[in-house]
This record gives structure tokens, sequence and C-alpha cells, in this order.
């Protein structure tokens, strides 16, 4: 295969891979873009995510040109990657249901929304206590694990490290083919997160109080009961449970599990709260708030 035709191929199955719904992509990207509550923070989720994805692919088709792609073949690379993206989800969703205690880093400057109220600060990695309501999963943390998640191998990256990349006829171009799929992602993930951002206000009886509310509470649960999921995901894989289901087949199946399983229940089971605490009076309304951050988000 000649360079450019290499290169045209992996843009087109970099937008191929934004589009089908992929266990290393959508769970992460809709959980902070849902998270947000609105389709601007939503397109950030999946710039940021895709952004470190991008460069994550550019150093694997690099190092796929030098030779290095039979390490990316073996089976049990999946199986660990499930595992860290699940532990890693894990961990920002139990950061996250503590709501107003988190770890903030300042790689954007400080910034606090409307409302908050910073009790505690420190230096570059501070704990920043927040009075207002439920805080969404911050979408600058996709980096994170779009950087992680990108060691994940499936069919569209497989062409990419083991066609693509050593059709580049030079080191110098080694990164290309990663590039280019990495854009791709990134052109349809930015719109996939804006969708997933704003269809939170497709609920007309909400409020913008509550879809913000909603949003939060969603997206802290499906970080967490999704990490799980990928936890064990991850082990069963690492034990064979998983051989017998074709890699493109384990995808899609991932993707129905957390949808119907994590994804829908904690959407339900949000705006039910939301609504019931907006039927109680105020004091009783506060007070379930308090109780729903602390015990049950």
């Amino acid at each position: 295969m000649a360079p450019y035709e290499a290169t045209v191929y992996s843009f087109f199955f970099g937008l191929l891979h934004g589009v089908l719904p992929d266990e290393h992509t959508w769970p992460i990207t809709f959980s902070y873009a849902l998270g947000s509550g609105t389709g601007r923070q939503g397109l950030k989720a999946g710039l940021y995510f895709s952004a470190a994805f991008t460069v994550q692919r550019m150093i694997l088709s690099e190092v796929s040109y030098l030779a290095l792609a039979p390490f990316l073949l073996d089976p049990a690379i999946n199986g660990i990657i499930y595992m860290i993206v699940g532990a890693v989800m894990a961990a920002a969703g139990v950061v996250m249901v503590r709501r107003n205690r988190y770890p903030h880093l300042h790689l954007f400057g400080h910034h606090h929304g409307a409302g908050q109220r910073a009790a505690a600060s420190r230096s570059v990695l501070g704990r920043h206590h927040v009075e207002a309501g439920p805080q969404a999963p911050p979408v600058h943390w996709t980096l994170i694990h779009g950087f992680i998640a990108g060691f994940g191998i499936g069919g569209f990256a497989l062409f990419v490290n083991t066609v693509a990349a050593p059709a580049m006829g030079s080191a110098w171009l080694g990164f290309l083919p990663g590039l280019v799929f990495g854009l791709g992602t990134t052109l349809v993930l930015i719109v996939v997160g804006a969708l997933f951002g704003s269809s939170l206000r497709a609920f007309r009886s909400l409020t913008p109080e509550q879809i913000k509310t909603v949003g939060a509470k969603v997206g802290t649960r499906t970080l967490f009961f999704g990490g799980l999921f990928f936890l064990a995901l991850g082990a069963a894989t690492q034990a064979g449970w998983t051989v017998a289901i074709p890699d493109q087949y384990l995808g899609y199946l991932t993707i129905g599990v957390f949808m119907v399983f994590i994804v829908v229940p904690a959407l339900i089971f949000s705006i039910r709260r939301v609504r019931r605490a907006a039927r109680r009076p105020p004091g009783d309304r506060a007070a379930s708030d308090d109780k729903d951050v602390h015990c049950c988000n």
C-alpha cells in the first residue's frame, strides 16, 4: 500500500471509529458529556478525550513502524486495558461521589462556576470544598481517559498499526497514520459529545438547574458503575472467558450492556430523585440532597 493510500484509509477508519459505538470511546465520552448537561461542555469532553487519544495513537503508530506491532497483537493487551480503563473510571466516580471535595488540577487556569465557593485551595493540585449543588465530573479529566483508552486495540487500530504505519517508508512519517486516525475520530466525537451533552434538554419538564443536577448525578453514576463493569470485563478477558466472542461483537456487546444496564437505570433513577426532591418543602429538600450526596450519589 502506498503511503498516501494508507493515510487516507487511516483517516476514514478514524471517522468510522468515532461513528460506530466503541467500548474505548463512547462510554467515557457519554459519561462526561451527559454529566455536563450542556452541548458546549459535551463538545469539550469529546474534544479533550480525542485529543489525548490522538497523541497516544501517534505514539503507537510510530512504534509500530519501528517493528513493535507484534506486542500490540497480544490478546492479553485488551484485557489489561479494560482493567486500567475501568479502574480510572471507577476512581473518577468515587471522587465525584464525594461531590464537594475533588482533586482539582489547575491545567487550564483556576476557575469556579457560578455559585461555587472554595473553602480551601492549594497550588497545582488542591482540594476545593464546593458548596453549590451536585458538580459534574470536570470534562478535562477526559484527557487522562483518552490517553489510557487509546492503548485498546480494535479492528480499525489494527489496520493503522500493522498495515498503514509500516507502509510509510520512513520513521519520520511513522506517526502520520495515527495522527489522521485520531483526527477522524476527533471530528466525530466532538459532534457526539455535543449531542450527548445537550440530550437532557429533551426532558421539557426539567428546569435548567434540574438538568444540571441530573447530568451531574448520571455522569457520576455511569463513571463509577461503568468502571466496575470494565474491571470485571477485563478480568473475564484475562481469564479467557470471552475468547468465544469475536472482538468486534464483544465491543458492541459491551456498549449494549453499558447503555441498557448502567446508563438507562442511572438516568431514570436520577430524574426520579430530582423530581421527587422538587416536590418537597425547601428544608426537607436540602436534607435530602445532603443525604443523596454522601450516601447515594
